[in-house]
């Protein structure tokens, strides 16, 4: 697994491909093997690929948030607004009783092409000291379509990620 979270840090979609691929076949029933498989072709643009990837991984995980999110960004890539919008609608409503991670809606935002919504969420994680904040923000190809607005530079340079 060590690898393949190398190759997502590193955002070399092809070898993470590759990596999970191996990690797919010596271990069929880890979840996040699934999960960076799915991340590996969201970045080569197989996106229906990816979807699968995504299902498989959340249904070994039990309903893991972020694989919730990573497949609500796949369907809006594909155009399936609705199925995204009805996660989006779902994590919103579990936020009002349980903890749901702000970073996680902003991904979703994103997605949506609602940059404000996004960053509003983005500043709620960091407000919160959301860990997710950090693990992600990063690499995470959900937001890529925050990356050249001014507020992401600074989102980074107060997380500590650049300087």
């Amino acid at each position: 697994m060590a690898e393949s979270a190398a190759y997502y840090e590193l955002r070399d979609y092809p070898s993470l491909i590759e990596a999970s691929r191996r990690g797919v076949l010596s271990k069929p029933n880890d979840w996040f093997q699934h999960y960076f498989l799915g991340v590996g072709y969201e970045g080569t643009g197989k996106l229906l690929d990816a979807i699968s990837e995504y299902q498989k991984a959340i249904e070994m995980s039990d309903g893991d948030q972020s694989l919730t999110v990573s497949l609500a960004h796949a369907y809006l890539a594909v155009v399936k607004r609705a199925e995204g919008e009805n996660i989006l609608r779902d994590l919103e409503r579990k936020s009002k009783g349980a903890f749901v991670s702000p970073y996680m809606i902003a991904t979703i935002y994103a997605g949506l092409g609602q940059k404000d919504r996004a960053f509003e969420f983005l500043e709620k994680a960091y407000l919160e000291r959301a860990l997710d904040l950090t693990w992600f923000l990063k690499a995470d190809p959900r937001i890529d379509s925050l990356r050249s607005d001014p507020r992401f530079q600074s989102l980074l340079r107060r997380v500590g990620l650049i300087a």
